[in-house]
């Protein structure tokens, strides 16, 4: 294949990969802080008809980017030049802990999920997320100061 669709198809799987993240933690920050602490106010029976719609209009964006995600970092993982010292123990780390938040993600779209559930739920996704987010720039630093070093030699 040529290089510059190499280089092309690289960023742009890096990209949706990024897009589809925030896509999620974004997603769950706002229901976590906006929606359900305003739905607290709401009358009983306008609360017990607008968590199911939320959820409702969200799943399909939400299972989307679930996928996207997974595709895209399967393909980031596998085509990744070099993986420096201590990188496979914190990508194992963060591998489990995305799967956490994809079973979470799922488990928050399902029709039948118990409404009292899905603002704990949210809560586990943006907690997950946030400490993602910081072993990706672990990770980050790891390949860069790797690479950097390599260089030095």
């Amino acid at each position: 294949m040529d290089s510059s669709l190499l280089l092309v198809l690289a960023i742009a799987m890096r990209w949706v990969h990024v897009v589809s993240v925030a896509t999620i933690l974004g997603g769950f920050l706002v229901l976590r802080f906006g929606f359900y602490p305003a739905l607290a106010g709401l009358p009983s029976p306008a609360r017990e008809q607008a968590g199911p719609a939320v959820a409702a209009r969200f799943r399909g964006l939400l299972y989307t980017v679930v996928g996207a995600a997974v595709l895209s970092g399967v393909y980031n993982y596998l085509t990744k030049a070099s993986y420096p010292p201590g990188y496979h123990i914190w990508i194992g780390i963060k591998i489990l802990i995305a799967l956490h938040i994809f079973t979470s993600a799922i488990l928050y779209g399902l029709p039948g999920t118990q409404e009292s559930k899905r603002p704990r739920l949210a809560m586990n996704i943006v907690v997950s997320g946030l400490v993602i987010v910081l072993i990706s720039g672990w990770l980050r630093w790891l390949t860069l100061h790797s690479v950097a070093a390599g260089a030095g030699r």
